[in-house]
């Protein structure tokens, strides 16, 4: 992990069933703890203020995960939760509606074990996770962004320094902070900074719509992140 040596998890779902399964299916995760679990509503929004966890697995329903999102980013920016919502169903109204109200990972209930834990570690160290079976309909349909924008995606992005955009194009390919650490020879710290004041400045929720616009805008040309050298990038899951 980059910023974690456990991630600490907090399940939402008005399912006692499903909490449950998605709690045993962590339990044997060696780096991820289950810290509380509760039903949709105002205990499960205290239980995240109290607890900070580093990821929150909710139910998909919009309206609570923009409540849940929001308190975090007002009071301690720093320390917002990711957010992981759980469907039962792969709509592509409930893929949009969760990422524009502040998700940054997108599960089937009928994930496996290894899309779960994979989901959980890549919110945890700040890139974003979207299950395989919707992956090509977000790549298809840049359609996430927030509406203001009055601003042109250019105009936005002069706002930025030469260092932020180098630290975006590493977001839009994918690269988690202590890969985008690497290639920039500065610390995972350093980048979490930078990528924090990215989003601010481009007024983004979270570094998925981030690495949209970057693609939008062309400043980088292929959705696709790089593999390991001498061998194909995964064509299976997709972790920003």
């Amino acid at each position: 992990m980059d910023e974690f040596s456990t991630v600490e998890v907090v399940l939402v779902d008005n399912e006692d069933l499903v909490r449950r399964g998605f709690r045993q299916a962590l339990g044997e995760a060696p780096d991820i703890i289950v810290i509380a679990d509760t039903r949709v509503g105002e205990v499960a929004l205290r239980t995240v203020e109290l607890r900070r966890p580093q990821v929150v697995l909710v139910d998909a329903e919009c309206e609570f995960i923009q409540k849940l999102a929001r308190p975090a980013r007002a009071s301690a920016p720093g320390i917002t939760p990711g957010i992981i919502v759980l469907t039962s169903i792969g709509l592509d109204s409930h893929l949009f509606g969760s990422l524009k109200a502040g998700a940054s990972g997108f599960l089937l209930k009928s994930a496996s074990q290894e899309e779960l834990t994979s989901a959980v570690r890549a919110v945890a160290r700040g890139a974003a996770f979207i299950c395989p079976t919707m992956t090509r309909r977000l790549i298809d349909r840049f359609e996430i962004l927030p509406p203001p924008q009055e601003r042109s995606h250019a105009a936005a992005l002069a706002a930025l320094s030469g260092r932020e955009r180098q630290v975006l194009c590493g977001i839009a390919l994918g690269r988690s902070n202590q890969e985008i650490a690497l290639d920039l020879h500065v610390s995972p710290a350093t980048v979490k900074s930078h990528v924090s004041r990215i989003l601010a400045k481009l007024e983004l929720p979270n570094r998925m719509h981030a690495a949209l616009m970057a693609q939008r805008s062309g400043l980088v040309q292929s959705p696709r992140p790089p593999g390991p050298p001498g061998r194909p990038a995964p064509a299976v899951r997709r972790a920003w």
